[in-house]
């Protein structure tokens, strides 16, 4: 039995949670966002243009559109520079952390030598034997930096 339903900007496939899953966060972009967020505390459309993979202006548009249409995240105007649009992360976003944490741990596993200097077998273990501590301590961390940005 498949269900097709929209909403916002998300088809969804079926009632399945894993093909939902995939139609909100499983595009080539979306969880690479939020990475950079979490992981690297961008929050302006120049930081994100500044990333590796190079995502292209309106892809980048669109996706950022489509999580805060979501609910991921929040877009802010600057109070000291009105130009400077700011997105920060909710706490939706935040609840995506544990996915991208195991699909860092599954490709650390499986293409770790892939992978070069970029990660560490450190970092893994870290994330995999603390996997809790280091995900309260990321959302932590992320939250300070949130509430101590200037707008």
């Amino acid at each position: 039995m498949t269900k097709s339903t929209t909403i916002n900007l998300v088809e969804f496939r079926s009632l399945c949670p894993v093909a939902t899953g995939l139609d909100i966060i499983g595009d080539k972009w979306t969880l690479l966002i939020l990475r950079d967020m979490i992981w690297g505390y961008k929050c302006l459309f120049s930081e994100f243009k500044e990333s590796p993979e190079k995502m292209p202006s309106k892809m980048l548009s669109n996706r950022l559109k489509k999580l805060e249409e979501l609910g991921f995240i929040v877009k802010k105007s600057g109070i000291t520079n009105k130009k400077s649009i700011y997105y920060l992360m909710e706490d939706k976003g935040l609840d995506a952390l544990p996915v991208m944490i195991e699909m860092a741990i599954f490709t650390s596993k499986n293409y770790f030598d892939y992978l070069g200097s970029t990660y560490t077998k450190e970092a893994r273990s870290v994330m995999i034997h603390n996997k809790k501590e280091y995900t309260v301590d990321l959302i932590k961390k992320y939250k300070k930096f949130r509430k101590n940005i200037v707008l």
